[in-house]
């Protein structure tokens, strides 16, 4: 589970649209639905109710199926505003900018400059990267999606300006978030969850570095999501966030790397790692435990330093086990 705060910054900007929400996580392993009434005037954020699906196969038709039987138990989904936050294989986010220079910077930017402007940013990254996110998501590369923009800033000849709207410009910067999706899975999507009812949809792990990134106020470091399987792995820097790259590490090489040392099978060594974690181990266990874990952790080390050129870096670990 991403947490609360991550689910209150997914609102932070769409509360005005309703009071009654639902944000689907399809991510590595799972899919939870969690259903939040929002209260605008207080700011204040209640889950009503979560359901949680495991899921062992990420293909499309297996996460759809598991999806429409999940959908089923919460009922009239209509009533809510939904958002959804997607795994890395199903989605691409990237929070960046693009500059633009005006054709006739003396004349003042008003509505319809502005909306070309903004297009013009918007299509040109979309091409600049379709190419990129089709490898990413292993699909073709006219079957890449646009489905999600949001801007957040905008800039006029190096000034951040709120309405920039009257203002002469040699150039504007415009700051967005844009989601790109498979056509295969987003068609799967639309014909579970109606499409006028859905508010944002974004990458999960991109989604919770900006939220990093801003209650840190940092701009450079990564992220790890650690997953049963794999560890996936965000940047971000100079105010761009995007999925960095993925290896092959998980919770269930820590277990096998337990099981084999303590001839158990993985079940049992999940549980011994529990007892660890929770200081119910004697310390001469604890001592010999550690070694083992040591060893493996350092293969889990060697994985994140392969991916970063700067040894100096900060990265926040985020284990979903």
């Amino acid at each position: 589970m991403l947490g609360l705060n991550y689910i209150k910054e997914l609102f932070s900007n769409l509360l005005f649209r309703g009071d009654n929400y639902l944000v689907i996580e399809i991510l590595n392993h799972y899919i939870q639905a969690t259903v939040i009434k929002a209260n605008l005037k207080d700011k204040k954020i209640r889950i009503i109710r979560n359901l949680i699906a495991p899921v062992g196969e990420l293909s499309p038709p297996v996460v759809l199926f598991e999806l429409k039987q999940l959908l089923k138990k919460i009922g009239k989904i209509e009533k809510y505003g939904i958002i959804l936050s997607l795994d890395s294989c199903f989605s691409s986010t990237t929070y960046a900018s693009a500059s633009l220079v005006r054709q006739h910077p003396k004349d003042a930017v008003d509505e319809a400059d502005l909306d070309n402007l903004i297009s013009q940013a918007i299509w040109r990254f979309f091409d600049k990267n379709r190419y990129k996110v089709a490898q990413k998501l292993n699909i073709d590369e006219v079957d890449v999606l646009l489905s999600n923009v949001q801007i957040r800033g905008i800039k006029i000849d190096g000034h951040k300006i709120v309405n920039p709207m009257g203002f002469k410009a040699k150039t504007v910067e415009v700051f967005f978030s844009q989601t790109l999706v498979g056509r295969e899975f987003m068609g799967g999507l639309r014909d579970l969850i109606p499409k006028e009812k859905i508010t944002l949809i974004t990458e999960a792990g991109t989604a919770m570095s900006h939220i990093m990134s801003r209650a840190l106020g940092k701009e450079d470091f990564f992220v790890a999501n650690l997953f049963p399987n794999h560890t996936a792995f965000f940047s971000s820097s100079s105010g761009r966030l995007a999925h960095h790259d993925n290896f092959d590490w998980g919770e269930k090489d820590i277990n096998g790397s337990l099981a084999g040392h303590f001839c158990v099978d993985t079940d049992v060594a999940g549980l011994i790692m529990q007892k660890y974690a929770t200081n119910c181990a004697s310390q001469n266990f604890t001592r010999r435990f550690e070694n083992v874990l040591g060893k493996e952790l350092q293969i889990f080390a060697n994985g994140l330093e392969s991916l970063i050129d700067d040894d100096s870096a900060d990265i926040y670990l985020n284990p979903f086990f």
